[in-house]
């Protein structure tokens, strides 16, 4: 069994299903008595991607109020912030916390109620997540990395996906890098932006229900084909360059009958071109 190092004490997680409310009681208490009653809270998520995520805020219909609050208002928020400048242990938070990391996170974060997540650095391990809750990660998601989210998600990557993202329920996530990782979906929604380019392994639970992707780099037409081929429900995309002809796909019936019932595919292409390198990952922030 693994060792999680809740904030102030140490208790036992077995894994993300078996966490019991007693445990999240327990560990909001302990993030209570951590935080000073006078103390303002410190902003660690640089000045541009507060203003990237603002916008996506507006884009996405309200999808970070939490975030922009604390960081507009200093801190000001009804969430329990609580900063940690290094995570190489488990941390466990409860639905009323928010936990900022002002580096890399290199061990296991569970949220399974919901709460915030800040990570000014790059996901190295795993991150499990369900209720309602924001995710704001700075940097790349590693590819020995997984994030794992059920429930109402909302999650803004500032570079690459290169591990994997396991979602269920309905989930809204932007990438500003590239995704060449995998993607798992679950019911009723997924929603991916990707800024970059988009090369990642796309599959279903048992449950093939909406996806709808958005892509302003490069992914190839096979990639779509092959997505189209899982059988969702509906499967809405749209690509900024890809190796055919600009125009509407598939060229032939989107709507067809699977084992599963009715399943119906589009999607556009706004530029041919050949793959190339991401303008977006060669960019320096």
């Amino acid at each position: 069994m693994r060792r999680c190092r809740f904030i102030g004490r140490t208790g036992s997680l077995g894994n993300f299903d078996g966490l019991t409310i007693h445990a999240i009681k327990a560990n909001a208490r302990a993030l209570a008595q951590t935080i000073d009653a006078g103390a303002e809270p410190p902003i660690m998520i640089p000045a541009h991607i507060q203003r990237r995520v603002a916008h996506l805020d507006v884009l996405g219909g309200m999808v970070f109020p939490s975030s922009l609050s604390y960081w507009h208002f200093s801190g000001d928020t009804e969430k329990r912030w609580v900063e940690r400048h290094s995570q190489t242990e488990p941390v466990l938070i409860g639905s009323r916390d928010a936990l900022a990391v002002n580096a890399d996170s290199d061990a296991l974060i569970s949220a399974p109620d919901g709460g915030i997540v800040h990570i000014n650095g790059d996901l190295n391990a795993g991150l499990e997540i369900g209720g309602h809750h924001e995710v704001i990660l700075c940097g790349d998601v590693a590819k020995e990395a997984t994030i794992k989210a059920s429930g109402f998600h909302h999650i803004f990557i500032g570079g690459s996906v290169y591990g994997k993202i396991l979602v269920a329920g309905s989930s809204k996530i932007w990438i500003d890098g590239d995704f060449t990782g995998a993607l798992i979906t679950g019911t009723p929604s997924t929603n991916v932006h990707v800024l970059g380019n988009f090369s990642a392994a796309v599959s279903a639970t048992d449950s093939r229900a909406l996806l709808w992707l958005a892509v302003g780099g490069f992914a190839s037409n096979a990639s779509l084909v092959s997505i189209a081929s899982v059988g969702y429900t509906q499967f809405h995309a749209t690509v900024g360059r890809s190796d055919v002809p600009a125009g509407l796909y598939p060229t032939v019936a989107s709507r067809r009958k699977t084992e599963r019932g009715n399943s119906f595919s589009r999607w556009s292409v706004l530029t041919e071109c050949e793959a190339a390198p991401s303008a977006i990952t060669e960019r320096a922030w």
